[in-house]
């Protein structure tokens, strides 16, 4: 695997983390909102909406790093 390479496949799994904790975030928020049993069903509507982008960010990246992976293997 050469250098640039194996410099984006570390970005990779960097974003990768990322995105993970940041999808955690949006879930934790949401489930404590349903938890508090609170009218603020936009705010949950717009979490719901926030958690499938991530999860669909999530999902393309690793695509990618599958697909950089396979191809150097």
């Amino acid at each position: 695997m050469n250098f640039i390479t194996k410099k984006v496949l570390e970005f990779q799994y960097k974003k990768l983390e990322d995105s993970k904790k940041r999808l955690n975030q949006h879930v934790e928020k949401r489930d404590c909102l349903i938890n508090s049993n609170s009218d603020s069903k936009q705010e949950i509507e717009k979490l719901e909406k926030y958690i499938g982008i991530w999860t669909k960010n999530i999902q393309k990246i690793e695509k990618e790093i599958k697909k950089i992976e396979d191809k150097e293997s």
